[in-house]
Formats: structure tokens, C-alpha cells, sequence
């Protein structure tokens, strides 16, 4: 039976360059062309756009997939959760293989076992949760235009982007249960990440005085285990019989990156106080905020007889450094009620949901080696953090007769986006000249500018199918679902547009 637009789950893939190639895979098939023995370093990364409406979107995912003419290839099978809103502003990395085959992939597998909604109070307590029921048994299918091809030694970033705010379209079935239609935007690079920084948390095993560079061997996720988490995979909504960490532990055994740094990283120590380079020790535990990369074919000078940046592909230029066990720097959104002020301080009235009493202002305490970024990655200035400005920080809190927040890092515009609408209904006609196209959203027709949408296919069956494709792809007639922002001429500036082609 063919599923409506409005009920079943809504896919959508971005692909950017791709081509260019550690954890380990399994290979069902002959999945790549090359020799057994040459194989690509594929690193998985989730990501999340912000939304309103939910405080958690607790996601169990069980495999992500390459697929190629002659077979799959598991860059990740087992059971991981994470808290998909966490990740509003940073990637975490995920998984990593470096036994991907070389040869030509068309597809990308996602298998999504789980999703838990949160609402949260004022303390940070759940009061309202609900799971959605997954359609297609949560397997979802990200389809390039064309197929991509790795080749050995190459080292390539897959970037997963649950795409929330556009996701959490829900309808109410007869059986009173909620269909969630998920979107996955997936960006598959061989350079430098570009966009939002990355997160790793671990273990410094390593350090290099000399070059200003460590190894550090990821430990947990960096957006950690969800603080509240009622409801885990394979669990009944009234199964209490809980671990509020599980499945967030040793997320993927051992991965280890080079972090380097610079003049401009902010290194600051478990007091959320600024230190050199030199106060980092082996053995301790670290937060990398940064841009994750290919590691330079050669590596960085050893000393000493020690085998220094030899056991691993991956490289993160780092912006901060965050001493300290996971949790010793907690992450407080709100919104900035003032400008930056001469003693490097900024209020931060903060957000419901934190666990903070209502109309909590904090004072946030910034330093000179601290860093400010929007949630795109670009990185901005004091005088950016204005009134009204939307904040997140991360800090170390000092409780006393005046509570402040040491700051090492703040990202501006953390919200979702706004002015954003959605409109949905068929395509009336197109105009692939003028990039355009109109939609009858059931009252009138309406205008869309698609000259900087991205457009998707979505088809249903076993699983779902997503399938990137032009603005001449589409006919009239078809559904569409389109997002994007309202202009002065009453026409919607579209961002991403998903038609139903089943």
C-alpha cells in the first residue's frame, strides 16, 4: 500500500566531495574492487540541527553500512545510544574503520533500532516522553547521486546530520501510536572537516612537548550519556529497570587521534582556569574541541625512541582543550542579556530545563585564550555576544556568594533558526529556469524559490530510501514537503525540499 507523505519516515542525503582514505569492519561480499589488502579509513560522525519542541531525542543506532555492487561492508555493528539534541553544534565521532576495501559504494545503511522523545522541566526532569513507532523497522538508505569510490589509503569522514526540527513532523495512528519521519542529511568529505567542530573525549596517552601535540584515545562520547533516559532499546514504555549510562560507556573501544595545537588553542585546566600547553600530563582525561582531518602523510617528528602519531590516520587541530573527566565542564544555553564588558564577562540568562531555578542569570567569564564560533563553525568575536543573542557555553561553575562561569568556549546561535516554515502539499508546476516552483499547501497556491534547496526523493517499502535529485526530477502533481524561510513577497525561500516517490 503506498504510505502518505505525511506518515512515513522522510530521508534526506547531502553528498559533498568524496574520494581521497581506523576500528574494524566486516566485509559480507566482494564489496570493493581493489586487492583484499587495500583497504580505506572511514570515520563515522553524528550531528544534529537544533529544534523546538523536545529537550531529547535519545537515538539507539545498531549499524551503519557501506554498500557497493558486490556487497557491505560494516563500518559499525553493535548498539550505541546517544541524545541526538546534544549535538546541535558539534559532531561526535562515532565510529571508525580502517578495513573498509577499496572499490566504488553507492549507498549508505543506517539502522536506527530506537528513539526516545524527552520533554524536560525546569529541573531538568522528564514530563513527557514518548517513543515513535519506526517505520520500515528503523532501516533508512542514503542514496549518492552517483557512486563514490574509495581507494587504498584513503581516509574519508561520513557525517551523519539528523536533521530534528524537519523530522519531528508526528501523526497519531489509529492505534495511538506516533510515526516519526526521521531526515539524515549525510556529507561524505576527504579534507578538512569544514562546519561544526568536532568533540572527542578520552584519554591523553601520549604527549609531544616539542611539536605542542598529544595522542588522545576516545574514552566516551563527548555529548556523554543522557542525564534521563526512561526508556531504552527493547524496553517497555513501563520497564523502570534502567541504567541511565548504558550503551554510552567505551563507546567504541579504543580510537585515537593526534591532537595538535597552536598559539590560538585555548588550554584550560580542571578549575576552568587558562594553563600552557605544558600543564597537560598522560594519563589524565581531556575534552578536544577542533576541526578533525586526515593525518599529514608524514608524521609528526618522535622523540625520545617512542612511537608517537605511528598508530592512527586521524588528526585534530584543536581550538580548546578541556582538562577533566567528562562532566567537568558542563554546557549552559541561554541567551546573553549583555555585551561583553571590560573585565571579560557577559550575563547569560539561562535556559529552562537545566536543572537551574527560573529566570537563573549566570555571569559567563571569558579569557583571552577563549574561543567563540556560531554553530556553523565560523569563528566570531566578543563584540558578537549582544543582548538577545542566543548562547552556549561550556564552563567549569564557581558556586559562592556570586556564582560564575569560567568559559573556555561559546557558541552563538545555538537555537533554531528563525522564521522558519514549512509548507506541504502537491507541485502545481515548475520553472527550472527561474529555479522555481509552486505548491498548493491546501489553501493557495504558493511560490517557492528553489535556487539554494537541496531536493530529495523519498521512497518507502523495505525500509526507506533517499535519493538526492534536481529540481527538474519533479513533476506535477507530487508531494512535497518543503522548508525554508518566508520572504517579504510572500514567496518560501527553500532550504531543503523531500518528495514522495513511491
Amino acid at each position: 500500500m503506498r504510505a502518505s507523505l505525511a506518515t512515513i519516515s522522510l530521508l534526506a542525503l547531502a553528498l559533498s566531495a568524496c574520494g581521497g582514505g581506523g576500528g574494524s569492519a566486516g566485509v559480507q561480499g566482494d564489496a570493493g574492487t581493489g586487492p583484499a589488502a587495500s583497504h580505506a579509513t572511514v570515520s563515522v560522525l553524528i550531528t544534529d540541527a537544533p529544534t523546538a519542541g523536545w529537550d531529547q531525542a535519545i537515538a539507539t543506532i545498531t549499524s551503519v553500512e557501506l554498500i557497493g555492487g558486490s556487497g557491505k561492508v560494516s563500518l559499525f555493528s553493535g548498539s550505541r545510544t546517544v541524545d541526538l539534541l546534544r549535538l546541535r553544534d558539534f559532531s561526535e565521532l562515532f565510529a571508525v574503520s580502517d578495513q573498509v576495501p577499496a572499490g566504488s559504494y553507492s549507498k549508505i545503511r543506517l539502522q536506527l533500532a530506537d528513539l526516545v522523545l524527552n520533554r524536560l522541566d525546569d529541573g531538568g526532569h522528564v514530563v513527557e516522553s514518548t517513543r515513535p513507532q519506526l517505520v520500515g523497522n528503523g532501516k533508512i538508505d542514503l542514496n549518492p547521486r552517483g557512486p563514490f569510490t574509495l581507494s587504498g589509503g584513503d581516509v574519508i569522514f561520513v557525517e551523519l546530520d539528523f536533521d530534528m526540527d524537519k523530522a519531528l513532523k508526528l501523526t497519531t495512528t489509529g492505534n495511538g501510536k506516533i510515526i516519526l519521519r526521521p531526515v539524515v542529511f549525510v556529507n561524505i568529505r576527504t579534507a578538512q572537516l569544514g562546519g561544526r567542530l568536532t568533540r572527542i573525549h578520552g584519554e591523553i596517552t601520549d604527549i609531544d612537548a616539542v611539536d605542542g601535540a598529544l595522542r588522545l584515545c576516545q574514552s566516551r562520547f563527548a555529548s556523554g550519556g543522557p542525564d534521563v533516559q526512561p526508556l531504552h532499546a527493547g524496553q517497555d514504555a513501563d520497564d523502570d529497570d534502567h541504567d541511565d549510562d548504558e550503551g554510552n560507556h567505551d563507546p567504541a573501544g579504543t580510537r585515537c587521534v593526534t591532537v595538535r595545537s597552536d598559539a590560538a588553542t585555548g588550554i584550560f585546566d580542571a578549575d576552568g582556569l587558562p594553563q600552557d600547553f605544558a600543564g597537560l600530563a598522560v594519563g589524565e582525561e581531556a575534552t578536544v574541541v577542533g576541526r578533525l582531518r586526515p593525518l599529514d602523510p608524514q608524521p609528526i617528528p618522535h622523540h625520545d625512541d617512542d612511537d608517537f602519531g605511528y598508530d592512527h590516520r586521524l588528526a585534530l587541530d584543536a581550538v580548546v582543550i578541556e582538562e577533566g573527566p567528562l562532566g567537568t565542564y558542563r554546557r549552559i544555553a541561554g541567551v546573553a542579556n549583555s555585551g561583553v564588558d571590560s573585565s571579560q564577562v557577559f550575563g547569560l540568562d539561562v535556559a529552562a530545563g537545566q536543572g537551574f531555578g527560573t529566570g537563573t542569570m549566570l555571569p559567563v567569564q571569558l579569557f583571552d585564550s577563549s574561543r567563540i564560533f556560531n554553530r556553523a563553525g565560523h569563528e566570531l568575536q566578543p563584540a558578537d555576544i549582544r543582548p538577545g543573542v542566543a548562547a552556549l557555553a561550556d564552563g567549569v561553575l564557581q558556586i559562592g556568594s556570586s556564582d560564575l562561569l569560567r568559559s573556555p568556549l561559546v557558541i552563538l546561535d545555538a537555537g533554531p533558526a528563525p522564521g522558519a516554515a514549512q509548507i506541504e502539499g502537491p507541485v502545481v508546476d515548475i520553472d527550472t529556469v527561474e529555479h522555481s516552483l509552486r505548491v498548493n499547501d491546501g489553501s493557495a497556491d504558493r511560490c517557492v524559490d528553489a535556487a539554494q534547496a537541496a531536493i530529495f526523493e523519498v521512497t518507502s517499502g523495505d525500509g526507506f530510501s533517499s535519493s538526492r535529485v534536481g529540481l527538474g526530477d519533479l513533476v506535477p502533481g507530487q508531494q512535497v514537503s518543503v522548508f525554508g524561510v518566508e520572504r517579504l513577497d510572500g514567496c518560501l525561500a527553500a532550504d531543503t525540499i523531500i518528495a514522495d516517490g513511491d
